[in-house]
């Protein structure tokens, strides 16, 4: 059995309320997503440990707010302003202009991509021959362990 509201007031869903993008919440959800995009497709044009040092704070008539923990990753995110307002064009976000970035403590800290090192010829040269020596050493463990067939004799 449904209830009915004693106030006469209209009972909504949350999914309606959500997916409502004239009500209060639909208009908040709809403005944090378009900060965490915008996040995202700055952190992937970014160098990795850049991208790890700023959050998008808000988007402000044709400004481009952004936090960053330190002087010195601000100062490194400056730098690359003219290739984030790039980006932010070429991905459709035109309205953008201008980039602030502030210095303030990041609300969440993010792990710093770790970048992938290759191994130089000497290193890669030495772990194969370790590979080798442990690959021989199995092989004879093998041929020196007694058969375990008896005769039947």
């Amino acid at each position: 059995m449904a209830r009915v509201p004693q106030s006469g007031k209209k009972i909504f869903r949350i999914s309606e309320v959500i997916t409502d993008h004239g009500s209060s919440l639909g208009i908040l959800l709809q403005r944090a997503n378009l900060l965490m995009q915008v996040e995202r497709l700055l952190a992937g044009a970014l160098e990795a440990d850049l991208a790890s040092h700023f959050q998008v704070a808000a988007i402000r008539e044709n400004r481009l707010i952004l936090i960053s923990p330190s002087a010195s990753w601000a100062t490194r995110l400056k730098m690359q302003a003219p290739q984030m307002i790039g980006t932010l064009h070429r991905a459709g976000h035109s309205e953008i202009e201008h980039i602030d970035i502030r210095v303030a403590p990041l609300t969440e800290q993010r792990p710093a991509a770790r970048k992938k090192r290759e191994l130089s010829p000497a290193a890669r040269q030495a772990l194969d021959i370790i590979a080798e020596i442990e690959a021989d050493n199995e092989d004879s463990k093998r041929s020196d362990t007694p058969s375990d067939s008896t005769d039947g004799g």
